[in-house]
């Protein structure tokens, strides 16, 4: 039971362990769908849920050190990181810094895992608090791996979501309340961090034609109410009360809230509200600079989340927008000046270069399809006999008209997948590659007994590319390499412009009468290892403009327009009140 204290804001004893029926239900659903997990980090993750909920419900019951939960959650977190390779391995980034080295990561995952579980235990003092900020995550959470297809992890969003939501109504019942506890929250804490870095493994989803992709950002911004009252209340009790910074008191942003006359139910659902609205922040500021976003996510955050104190200390000291507020609006306008901006970031190709040896994939299986021309040239041991089975051919061209010359004769495959040739008679081609193609006319030129020792040499004379969007030379471009890179695709078009997004130029290819659009970020080195480094015949490449571009073609324009058109209005306000 909760007893009553100078810092209790409830009027009678309650349980505390409202956790235990958030843990009942999680493992009751776990087991039921446990069939779906096929790999082994689920017998972790299962172990590490049952050490937390016995340490918590000690607790609960006898309290323990701070010392020694710090010792237990470390020990539990780097075991479900070492059994599972499940670490943190970037910053995307932010300083500067990409891909982190195999201590970094460790050490970092083992940070988050700790301060999520301790900053979720600290927000859970008033009704109803702990538990929203957990929906507004779990239910982020379940659409992003819903959308990634990665069912395990959907399923286990769902299941811990399906108890908090449950609890939720006895924590707000006057005559049945009850509390979740350290049970409850280091279990919910846990496993909302153990979400969070395999969300961060994701690399990016789509919705519709939109691509977005996956940085902490998102992340900070659903847990920023548990992350700023934690960094606020450690600050003050250890720089201005000069005392442990787990000692208990009244000085969390919530009571802060109560003493203004807010309710429980109402301070929750304002945490609840306010981290949505940054959580739109943080999707609509994605494309920027990550380092800008973190500067916006934290001016926004702790803006929208002090919004009732500031209105309150407004109301006592005679608050003057004109006169008070103008250093803090003058700031929120350099912002977003700079927010507008093309940073060096932004333009630099293959930013992540973790790897001096990259594999090839070359396309090596791309078959011939209707329309494709082909040139085809048999030889043999006898020159003049190997001439029947070859078109024949004008001489004495230079190099830039033969080839239009080759096209001209080459061999057209038709609607029904097929060529004629001289004497072989018609072939069905398009269910070949180029090089099954020579093959199997070797084989038939030998055992139709046509030639002896033949050679057959075919080359698609027309295949094309076309590049779209930010680039100097948009339009459709023939090769006649077997194999060209999307890199020189883009130097076919003469380069991306400065508006160009780099970090999300799309693929949109077509096999198996199946079309996909595939992202690529041109400042990594990732996709060079994957079949997208080679383009395959009619590949089309869309460059969509860079968020400044998109910004200076607004109604508006870019954030510089912006300024001058806001700092007129404030010119002629002050004129005509002075």
């Amino acid at each position: 039971m909760a007893k009553i204290s100078d810092r209790s804001s409830h009027i009678k004893k309650t349980p505390t362990l409202g956790g235990v029926g958030i843990f009942m239900g999680f493992i009751l659903a776990f087991s039921i769908f446990g069939s779906l997990f096929k790999n082994v980090q689920a017998y972790q993750l299962l172990g590490s849920v049952f050490v937390l909920f016995f340490l918590g419900l000690k607790d609960d019951i006898l309290v323990l050190s701070a010392k020694s939960k710090f010792i237990v959650q470390i020990a539990i977190s780097l075991l479900i990181i070492l059994s599972s390779n499940l670490t943190i391995n970037s910053f995307y980034g932010f300083l500067g810094i990409y891909e982190l080295s195999t201590i970094w990561s460790i050490g970092i995952t083992t940070f988050v895992f700790v301060l999520l579980i301790n900053a979720y235990n600290l927000i859970d003092g008033i009704d109803g608090l702990a538990s929203i900020v957990a929906i507004c995550f779990l239910f982020a959470s379940c659409l992003i791996f819903y959308n990634a297809n990665i069912t395990n992890m959907c399923i286990i969003s769902i299941i811990v979501l399906g108890p908090i939501v449950a609890f939720l109504q006895y924590n707000f019942s006057k005559k049945q309340k009850i509390f979740m506890g350290d049970t409850g929250s280091m279990i919910v804490g846990f496993l909302m961090s153990y979400l969070l870095i395999n969300l961060l493994n994701i690399k990016g989803l789509t919705y519709g034609n939109h691509y977005y992709q996956i940085n902490p950002i998102l992340f900070i911004s659903l847990l920023f109410y548990p992350l700023l009252d934690t960094t606020r209340v450690f600050f003050i009790r250890i720089f201005i009360y000069k005392k442990n910074p787990f000692s208990a008191d009244k000085n969390h942003i919530h009571h802060r809230l109560l003493k203004l006359g807010f309710k429980h139910w109402q301070t929750s659902i304002f945490v609840g509200i306010s981290t949505i609205i940054l959580t739109i922040i943080s999707i609509l500021i994605n494309r920027i600079n990550i380092n800008l976003q973190v500067l916006i996510i934290l001016i926004a955050g702790i803006f929208i989340f002090s919004t009732p104190i500031l209105i309150h200390k407004m109301k006592d000291y005679n608050f003057n927008f004109l006169k008070n507020g103008a250093l803090g609006f003058t700031l929120l306008l350099s912002v977003l000046f700079f927010q507008s901006c093309t940073t060096k970031k932004d333009l630099l190709y293959f930013q992540q270069t973790s790897k001096n040896e990259i594999d090839d994939k070359k396309i090596l299986n791309q078959k011939i399809e209707i329309n494709d021309i082909l040139n085809i040239k048999i030889n043999s041991l006898d020159g003049e006999s190997s001439r029947l089975y070859n078109i024949e051919m004008l001489e004495n061209t230079n190099a830039a008209i033969n080839v239009q010359i080759l096209k001209l004769k080459g061999y057209l495959v038709n609607d029904e997948g097929t060529i004629t040739m001289p004497v072989l008679g018609t072939i069905k081609v398009t269910d070949k590659t180029t090089d099954e193609l020579e093959l199997f006319l070797v084989n038939k030129l030998k055992d139709e007994s046509h030639l002896k020792e033949p050679i057959v040499n075919i080359r698609i004379l027309n295949s094309k590319i076309t590049v779209l969007g930010e680039v100097k030379s948009p339009g459709t471009f023939t090769f006649e390499e077997k194999n060209i890179t999307l890199l020189q695709a883009i130097g076919l078009a003469g380069d991306l412009t400065i508006n160009g997004e780099r970090k999300d130029v799309l693929l949109i290819r077509q096999e198996n009468n199946v079309k996909t659009i595939n992202h690529i970020d041109l400042t990594s080195t990732e996709w060079m290892s994957t079949d997208l480094f080679y383009v395959k015949q009619n590949d089309v490449i869309v460059v969509n403009p860079n968020n400044a571009k998109i910004k200076s073609a607004g109604i508006i324009g870019n954030a510089g327009t912006l300024i001058s058109v806001v700092s007129l209005l404030l010119t002629g306000i002050l004129l005509i009140k002075n």
